[in-house]
């Protein structure tokens, strides 16, 4: 295969890696316009490429919430039993620029009510 071909196969799989790297990316959140409330997990997912939570605030509304994944979760060792469904929580999200439509919110901040258990991401930025 000559070199100007190799180059274009190249740079067709970098576009497209990079495509598959942003495609489950929400768009930009703004963590200096964060939101918190508090609520119930109604249901807490543990799978790739993030950890997911629904929480439904105690105004009522439901919250979509993204977390990190499981392995960087497990090495600031938490685990499934860290955060259960049932639990009562205080949570800051980082908001959409375009909160049209309904996406997840990045989780910035957790803390569970039963026993005081936090955790946070320093926002960048602020």
């Amino acid at each position: 295969m000559s070199q100007k071909a190799l180059s274009v196969v190249a740079l067709v799989l970098g576009l497209c890696i990079v495509n598959a790297a942003n495609a489950h990316h929400p768009p930009l959140m703004d963590y200096c316009s964060a939101l918190t409330f508090t609520g119930e997990v109604e249901r807490i997912e543990w799978r790739n490429p993030h950890v997911e939570l629904l929480i439904r605030a105690d105004d009522g509304e439901s919250h979509f919430v993204s977390w990190l994944n499981p392995q960087q979760l497990s090495r600031a060792d938490i685990d499934r039993d860290t955060i259960r469904a049932g639990d009562r929580v205080t949570v800051t999200v980082g908001t959409r620029e375009d909160a049209v439509v309904p996406r997840p919110k990045l989780l910035a901040a957790i803390t569970k009510l039963s026993d005081g258990w936090e955790w946070s991401q320093t926002p960048q930025g602020c």
